[in-house]
C-alpha cells in the first residue's frame, strides 16, 4: 500500500492518478488494479494483485493482466503459455 498527501488546496475535484482524475471517496478499481480512498487530504492505495515470487525466472516472465488485476506468470519464448507458480505476495 502507499499514500500520496496532497498540498493545500491541490486536490479540488478529486485526485489524480497517472493522468486520471479520480472522484472523492472510495475507488473500487483503479485504471491500474488498485483500490484507493481519496480525500482532499491525500489518496491512500493498495494493490488489488499478488506478486508471483516463485516461478522458474529463466523460462517465464511476469505480466499484469489488467481485465484479472492479476499478474499472469508466461513463457518468454511463447506468451501464449502459462508457467506454474510456486507461490505470490
Amino acid at each position: 500500500c502507499w499514500r500520496i498527501k496532497h498540498k493545500p488546496e491541490e486536490a479540488k475535484n478529486g485526485c489524480t492518478m497517472n493522468g486520471k482524475l479520480y472522484p472523492f471517496g472510495r475507488i473500487e478499481r483503479t485504471e491500474d488494479c488498485y483500490t484507493c480512498s481519496c480525500s482532499e487530504g491525500g489518496m491512500d492505495c493498495c494493490s488489488l494483485f499478488h506478486t508471483p515470487v516463485g516461478y522458474n525466472k529463466e523460462k517465464c516472465k511476469v505480466v499484469l493482466n489488467k481485465t484479472s488485476c492479476n499478474y499472469d506468470v508466461v513463457q518468454k519464448d511463447d506468451p501464449s503459455k502459462k508457467c506454474f507458480v510456486y507461490s505470490r505476495v
